[in-house]
Parts: C-alpha cells; structure tokens; sequence
C-alpha cells in the first residue's frame, strides 16, 4: 500500500494511492462502503484525520487501510478517485515524536577513524524542518547548503531494546527523505575547540542548526509499506537539481542495515508509532562536490527520489538578506578558567 497525507477544499485526509501513482482515494469515505464487509474487529474503527492517528492504530489501523486496498484492486472506479494533481499532498508525518537521521551510513564510513566496536552514529532532527513532497524549500543566506538524498522509515510499532531480528515489524512505511545540509555553516561556525588546563584538546561539532533550519527536511510523497517494498537494501537513491544529476548511489551501500539502526536506536530511546528515522546518504555525481551543490546559489527545483517510493519536486527560494550565521560576539575565557561537560 502507499498511504499519503493530503489537503483538498481546505480538508485534510488520508489517501490512498492507487497503481498508477496518478489518483488516490479518499481512505474515510472508502471505509464507508468497505466496514459493512469488514472483519468485526475492525467494524466500528473510524479512519482519523491524520495518518499519524492511523499508525497510531496500530495492527488495526494498517488491517483498516489493507481491506480498502484489497476493494480497490478489484473495482477503484466505486471509490470515485481524484487525481494527485488536483490535490496538495503534505508531509506522510508532519509531527513525529522523534527524529532521527543518521550520521556517515555509507561507504566513506568504512575508511573513517571510529572507537573500538563502532556503532551508528546519529544526530536529531526538528519537525519544523519538515515539509512536504512540492513544498518549497527556503534557503537563508548562510553560505552554500546541499542536499542529501536518504531512505527514511516510519516506525508503526513501538518498543525498547528491539532485537535485530525482530526490528523490521516494527516499521511501518518507508519514503523519501532529503536531510538539507548547510556545509559551509557546519565547517565556519557550528562547532567548538577545547584547550584544556592539561594540554589536552577536542573539536566539538554540532548539528543544531546546519541541519535543522525550517523547510530541511522535505519528505513524501506517501508511505510505502514494506510488502511493497521487498528489499530496502537494494534500492537507488538520487537527488537532481534542474533535472541534473547531483548525487547518486544505493541503500547497498549502507554500513548499517536497518535492523541494527533501530535496533541501536531503541537501546537508549523507546521507540514510538509515528517516529521517523533517515537512514543516509550517498555520494555526489562527478564533477559536483558536496561542497559545489549550492542550492541557494543555484536555486531551481531540487528532486529526490529512492527506488520505487516516489520522487519529490521542491522549489527552491533563496531568502537573501544576512542571517545571524555566526552568533554573538563573546569574549572566550581562557584555558585555565574554563571547563568543559
């Protein structure tokens, strides 16, 4: 199945996406005709406004969106579908209790310098940074910012400590996520170095805001479940920028499969119905640089697709103006007066 979020008339719905990726039912008003026949566990379960509330159903929810799926199949035309682009799809999950993106899951990983016994690494992201799959994306005058093309997964059921062998029940859909990235930010301003009394020092970045500006984040254009998704591992990843070509690569090359992710994940955090996780990214196609793809400077229309989950189409706006890019001006202490936690 492929359940999208989706406004029409000023009404917000759930959807669900037919074969031919060009119309969608509306899954209330299906239900309508469909709960009569329905199983008697599911008759009186009403479809909510928001897809959240629906994977927050749990295995009631998804067995809801499986017997309109199944009428479907059989007879849409009864259904009365709308084209896709006669209504504004948003994001599959605008507000999820967690976001987690994951740090360096590709290639270069393996050739980095990690601890004994490496593990994923990973950062949070702000749900103010969603936005959905035509949204546009509003780019600050912060110096040149890219694009990241990953895999993201929805989980549908929660838990704590999740074995590996166990993690792949609990993911509910899977979409297509770019996780913007404000290089030069990164590198010029979002980071300390510590001089300690004892000689000692470490370099400290953080992802606070070079990762997190509103709009970061587009996502869609709906969730795919993972029965029509046979291998997460094997599917393309790619971002253009005015129909060129800028990144390309695989989810093969992922270090870390999703089993381990929310395995390694839901070790420190509960993981909760609707919480998204971005698995990674991959590499620039050559001559670009992940340093030379300036959205902002460029601007246009970024696209994102993975495998068979959909593409996104995002204009770009530059918003000029200088923004606050380094911070207030403050006088650092000394080594031998500070201290770091």
């Amino acid at each position: 199945m492929k359940l999208c979020q989706y406004e029409r008339n000023g009404k917000r719905a759930i959807g669900l996406v037919l074969d031919d990726k060009e119309r969608l039912i509306d899954l209330a008003e299906a239900w309508k005709q469909v709960s009569a026949t329905a199983p008697s566990n599911l008759k009186d379960l009403a479809v909510p406004a928001e897809l959240l509330d629906l994977i927050n159903q749990g295995d009631s929810g998804r067995d809801l969106a499986a017997q309109v799926s199944k009428a479907a199949a059989s007879d849409a035309s009864k259904f009365s579908p709308v084209a896709i682009s006669d209504v504004k799809l948003c994001a599959p999950v605008s507000r999820p209790p967690k976001f987690f993106a994951i740090a360096v899951n590709q290639d270069s990983r393996r050739r980095a310098i990690t601890p004994e016994n490496p593990h994923p690494t990973y950062f949070i992201k702000l749900r103010t940074c969603i936005i959905g799959p035509h949204d546009t994306i509003k780019i600050p005058d912060i110096g040149q910012v890219g694009p990241e093309i990953e895999l993201a997964l929805v989980i549908g059921k929660g838990g704590k400590a999740i074995p590996e062998e166990e993690a792949l029940d609990h993911v509910f859909g899977f979409m297509v996520h770019n996780d913007l990235t404000a290089h030069e930010m990164r590198k010029a301003t979002e980071w300390v170095h510590i001089r300690r009394p004892d000689g000692t020092e470490e370099h400290l970045t953080y992802p606070g805001r070079y990762k997190n500006f509103d709009t970061f984040s587009p996502t869609g254009p709906w969730l795919t479940t993972p029965d029509e998704v046979p291998d997460p591992h094997d599917l393309p990843m790619a971002s253009y920028l005015n129909g060129e070509a800028v990144q390309a690569g695989s989810t093969k090359g992922y270090v870390y499969n999703i089993r381990q992710l929310i395995s390694h994940l839901s070790w420190a955090h509960e993981l909760e119905p609707g919480d998204i996780i971005s698995c990674g990214t991959c590499s620039p196609v050559a001559p670009w640089k992940s340093s030379t793809i300036d959205l902002g400077k460029i601007g246009g229309v970024l696209e994102s697709e993975v495998g068979n989950l959909g593409r996104l189409r995002n204009p770009i706006e530059f918003v000029p103006g200088k923004q606050n890019f380094g911070g207030s001006k403050v006088q650092a202490p000394s080594p031998e007066t500070s201290s770091a936690k």
